[in-house]
């Protein structure tokens, strides 16, 4: 069976804001309860109704909870509150927009109706009772008659509440069916998408977006599994969305995958949430090594310090003792600004992140950088992808990083050279590589020049690439390094793409609106 519209008496919670929960609220008990409650308890209940919650239930109205003789709540219900009155249900739970009345004889549904605002549906035992049937069947998309009208009904209620787009496809990718969100994203008309394969309704090709061996219709049509696939979107204003997409097959009373149920979701803010998490985890191992050398390295050495200078003052050492000591006071100064330098290595840098063009900041550090690369022989090569999204970080930082990535390439070749500057997108990344034609760096030593205080050089602190790498890390990215002695040598870094997140949500002002 297709999705119909919502029904006509619901028409005024079109335009009710869709956000947050989708709150059901459950009177009575009986065979519809118990259909209800195997339903709610399924894995594909929840995945394709994420925001339907049970609001609260009344399993026999007028008597107390406690009054009630051999009530045996069902588990998913246990956690939820349990009213005596109806009336009490609506008053705790405004957010009500579905109520089921479940006893077999509907004998509460007109005081449902006497109750309840216009905008609140209703949905009657045996209404549920088919709907909890087509489902158990594997037939919420598959043909019907008017046996199932009130069960489809229902099921629009639901799909049509939700954010994400829904499409039911024939197993040639047509549309059969779509949500009210999946044509109002768009712009369109439910019919200006019926009859459409999936392939034609956006502008990259696709439903997905994606080459057919990772499309979820694809692979479930060629395994009759559910699939899915998260994949990413370049928008006009050169952030990136992340799309999660999901197919399901449908089955016929045969268990012959007939239909297919594809559903995009935007999981752009849950993307940018797992990069947050993952750059807290990081700052935390860095707070604790901090801790612990200041606490277990600084203290000894601090009294280590302060006696050898207690013994300088000591009029009775004679000259030999008195230099041991000055070397005992000197070496721990020595090793007390080296432990300061580590310490402030550790530390997390002070940059504010936000929203910038990378491709503006690798061209202002070459036009900087090759100031007089004519007279050292350097030729300077640049290719920036046209099309290279905004990127997350801090733009000043990034700039100090790849100037000191351009002056090692420089410094790499002494007698002249080739530097090429490539800045492109790789996959959830800016990447920008800093490529040189010098000696290059032997294999045991590649991991190592990230070391702090690590140079091959006769001057430096040898904390160059090894800050490039903290402060890049710190903006959620990577710094990559090739090299071939005799053939040269790559750095790379890669920082976050902006995603498509409201100001809002980020507390960041987008620059490119």
């Amino acid at each position: 069976m297709a999705i119909k519209q919502m029904l006509e008496d619901s028409a005024t919670s079109r335009d009710k804001i869709r956000s947050g929960p989708f709150l059901m609220g459950l009177v009575g008990k009986g065979p519809a309860l118990d259909a209800l409650v195997r339903l709610l308890g399924t894995d594909v209940f929840v995945t394709a109704f994420p925001r339907a919650k049970v609001a609260g239930w009344v399993p026999t109205p007028g008597a107390l909870p406690q009054q009630e003789d051999g009530v045996d709540t069902p588990e998913v219900l246990r956690h939820q509150p349990v009213f005596a009155d109806i009336g009490d249900l609506f008053e705790a739970r405004p957010g009500i927009r579905l109520a089921l009345d479940l006893s077999p004889d509907n004998r509460y549904m007109a005081q449902l109706r006497a109750i309840t605002s216009p905008d609140i549906s209703l949905a009657s035992s045996d209404s549920v009772l088919r709907f909890c049937a087509a489902a158990e069947d594997g037939r919420l998309a598959v043909g019907g008659g008017e046996s199932l009208r009130k069960a489809e009904n229902l099921f629009a209620m639901l799909v049509n509440e939700m954010d994400d787009d829904i499409f039911i496809l024939d197993k040639h990718g047509e549309v059969l069916d779509v949500n009210r969100h999946a044509y109002e994203s768009r712009g369109l008309g439910r019919n200006d998408l019926l009859g459409k394969k999936c392939k034609e309704l956006d502008k990259k090709g696709r439903l997905c977006l994606e080459a057919e061996k990772l499309c979820p219709f694809q692979k479930a049509l060629d395994s009759g599994k559910p699939e899915h696939h998260t994949f990413s979107q370049l928008k006009e204003n050169g952030r990136v969305r992340y799309i999660h997409a999901m197919c399901f097959p449908v089955v016929d009373p045969f268990g012959t995958p007939s239909q297919y149920l594809f559903m995009r979701r935007d999981a752009t803010e849950q993307k940018h949430l797992e990069q947050r998490l993952q750059q807290a985890e990081k700052m935390a191992a860095i707070g604790e090594l901090s801790t612990y050398m200041a606490h277990e390295i600084r203290n000894p050495l601090f009294s280590i310090g302060g006696f050898a200078n207690a013994l300088l003052r000591n009029n009775s050492l004679n000259d030999l003792a008195r230099e041991k000591a000055r070397i005992i006071y000197d070496e721990s100064r020595r090793l007390d600004e080296i432990l300061t330098r580590i310490l402030n290595f550790a530390r997390p840098t002070e940059q504010t992140l936000g929203v910038f063009d990378p491709a503006i900041v690798a061209r202002q550090t070459v036009d900087l950088m090759s100031m007089g690369s004519d007279e050292r022989r350097l030729s300077v090569k640049v290719d920036i992808d046209s099309q290279l999204p905004l990127a997350s970080g801090n733009a000043e930082n990034l700039k100090q990083c790849l100037i000191n990535m351009v002056k090692n390439a420089m410094e790499a070749m002494p007698d002249g050279g080739v530097m090429n500057l490539r800045a492109w997108r790789n996959n959830n990344f800016v990447q920008i590589d800093v490529e040189d034609s010098g000696e290059g760096i032997p294999a045991e030593l590649q991991e190592q020049v990230f070391s702090p205080f690590f140079t091959t050089k006769n001057s430096g602190a040898g904390l160059g690439l090894a800050m490039t790498r903290k402060v890049i890390e710190e903006m959620g990215g990577r710094v990559l390094l090739e090299s071939q002695p005799g053939q040269g040598t790559r750095v790379s870094v890669l920082v976050p793409v902006a995603l498509a997140l409201d100001e809002s949500e980020t507390g960041e002002k987008s620059g490119d609106e």
